[in-house]
């Protein structure tokens, strides 16, 4: 994988040969000039490195393969690397692009590598390459690389829960593209598309409505049906958040994209099932719910366990809590067997919910206690604050003077540190 630049090549295989500089150039190249050739500071003739082939015996070919081919063909064989070397690949050529100054090729192995660390959940090591692939943006010439370098950041920022600047930077990509009247539909489809998540996961459902609908303007440009399948499912998780009869509309519209995978296809029933629970449809609905958490892949998705929960607290907020006692302990078998904390807590946080409806103070007790211990591992101290009072008050409610206290010196102490 060693880069050589074609003066080094020549003077390796120089002194393979042992052979002095003016060996090798007779009167045919002055030794000043072949000296400045191998250490790189001028470029040769193709005539001397027909000459130099010839002297040394190597092919021509060979020499001709320059670093920026070298560079060119190894971003090609990338896939072909073993994964335990992937990494330290990426590394090098980028390294070595650098030093040659090949800032738009450097910035080809930054952005996978970028990326590469992101699939495989690092975020320290995505964090600590940013300011190094923002320096490699900077020097490159192609102006597409701006627009890749901050798809890029967005989707960093989503990963770090930072959805307020991860929706600045999808909307700094559509900006851009506009003004510079870059013909990008496909970036700017995905840029509408992920600005809208990052307003989703913020809780600003009527601000992502208004983004998501704009992507129906192009779905007549959109010949990827996973992709078409996508934007149909945010628009209808969005119109059941926002009332809006169009969801009839975009269900009738993607039906057919909604088979393209199991995801796809479990999202779409979640988001039936939302809409079944808004006409009070709880069997119905409990059936598809359950039925996308069994088809969702387990692989620990965070957009997914954002949607779980949001459902939690939407149940929580109902007027009669107990009506969904069946389908909480459908969540919460599947939060369990998925080992997702996030999920565990609110889900334990809801049955607390029920059993302090129906009156069961000791089963309410439990539940609250299971919920905080998730709650301690999430570490996350607002909602531990918040929680901290509310195991106070409860404890107050059941008598209980001693735990209260407890609890709210707990609360007062967090407070501090908040």
């Amino acid at each position: 994988m060693e880069i050589l630049s074609v003066g080094e090549k020549i003077k390796r295989a120089r002194i393979y040969k042992r052979l002095t500089l003016k060996d090798i150039c007779n009167e045919k190249i002055s030794v000043s000039k072949m000296s400045c050739i191998e250490n790189g500071k001028i470029a040769p003739d193709d005539y001397i490195l027909e000459f130099i082939s010839k002297k040394l015996d190597v092919s021509l070919e060979y020499l001709k393969y320059d670093t920026k081919n070298q560079f060119i063909d190894n971003l090609k064989k990338f896939n072909e690397i073993d994964d335990s070397k992937k990494e330290e690949y990426l590394k090098y050529n980028m390294y070595y692009a650098k030093q040659y100054n090949y800032y738009e090729i450097a910035f080809e192995f930054v952005h996978i590598l970028f990326n590469y660390y992101l699939d495989n959940n690092n975020i320290s090591l995505t964090r600590e390459l940013s300011s190094e692939y923002y320096d490699i943006c900077r020097k490159s010439q192609k102006i597409t690389d701006n627009i890749t370098y901050y798809m890029d950041m967005g989707r960093y920022l989503f990963f770090s829960s930072e959805y307020s600047q991860s929706a600045n930077y999808y909307r700094i990509i559509i900006d851009y593209i506009e003004q510079n009247k870059i013909k990008k539909n496909n970036i700017k489809i995905k840029a509408f598309y992920y600005e809208a998540q990052s307003y989703i996961m913020m809780g600003d459902y009527s601000k992502a409505y208004k983004i998501a609908c704009k992507l129906t303007g192009y779905l007549s440009e959109v010949s990827d049906d996973l992709v078409k399948a996508k934007i149909y499912n945010i628009l209808l998780f969005l119109s059941v958040k926002m009332d809006d009869i169009n969801f009839f509309k975009y269900e009738r519209e993607g039906e057919k994209y909604f088979e393209t995978n199991s995801k796809v296809k479990a999202q779409f029933m979640y988001n039936h099932g939302l809409r079944l629970l808004r006409e009070d449809k709880i069997d119905k609905a409990k059936e598809l719910i359950c039925g996308s958490m069994k088809l969702f892949p387990n692989e620990g998705n965070k957009k997914y366990s954002y949607f779980i929960t949001d459902l939690i607290n939407d149940l929580i907020n109902s007027k009669d809590v107990t009506k969904y006692e069946d389908l909480c302990d459908e969540i919460l078998n599947y939060s369990i067997n998925i080992n997702n904390y996030l999920i565990i807590e609110n889900a334990y946080y809801l049955k607390a919910k029920i059993f302090d409806k129906i009156g069961n103070k000791i089963s309410f007790e439990m539940c609250m206690s299971l919920s905080l211990d998730f709650l301690l591992k999430l570490n996350n101290n607002e909602r531990l604050y918040n929680r901290y009072l509310e195991m106070g008050k409860m404890y107050a409610d059941l008598n209980n003077i001693h735990e209260s206290i407890k609890y709210f010196n707990l609360a007062i102490k967090l407070r501090k540190k908040i």
